[in-house]
């Protein structure tokens, strides 16, 4: 790899408590051999430019849960909506979305 043009990964966690170093993570995640998952630490994915990361991520055809989610909200679009109404105080909660489309067409689907 020509290190004048890889990116830099500045790891700025505190040292010690066992933490296993991120550069080691990150290639053993990306190298994943076929049929296996590839995967990269949570911990990248916790500032703006990770969270763009995984949008992106949540777009590649090998990233299913996305396409999964919004394929069941949009197919029970109706029922959920009608299932929500039933009770005046009935409450939408998203349990850490990460990627907020999927978020979105719920709420497109309660607002009906």
């Amino acid at each position: 790899m020509d290190t004048t043009t890889a990116p830099k990964i500045i790891d700025i966690r505190q040292d010690g408590g066992g933490l296993t170093p991120l550069v080691p993570q990150i290639r053993e995640g990306l190298n994943a051999r076929e049929g296996q998952e590839k995967k990269l630490p949570t911990l990248l994915l916790y500032s703006e430019n990770g969270l763009k990361l995984f949008e992106k991520i949540t777009y590649l055809e090998e990233y299913y849960p996305t396409g999964q989610e919004i394929q069941v909200l949009e197919a029970y679009a109706d029922r959920i909506a009608d299932r929500i109404a039933l009770e005046s105080n009935s409450m939408l909660v998203e349990l850490g979305s990460g990627y907020v489309q999927p978020l979105c067409c719920a709420l497109l689907v309660a607002g009906r």
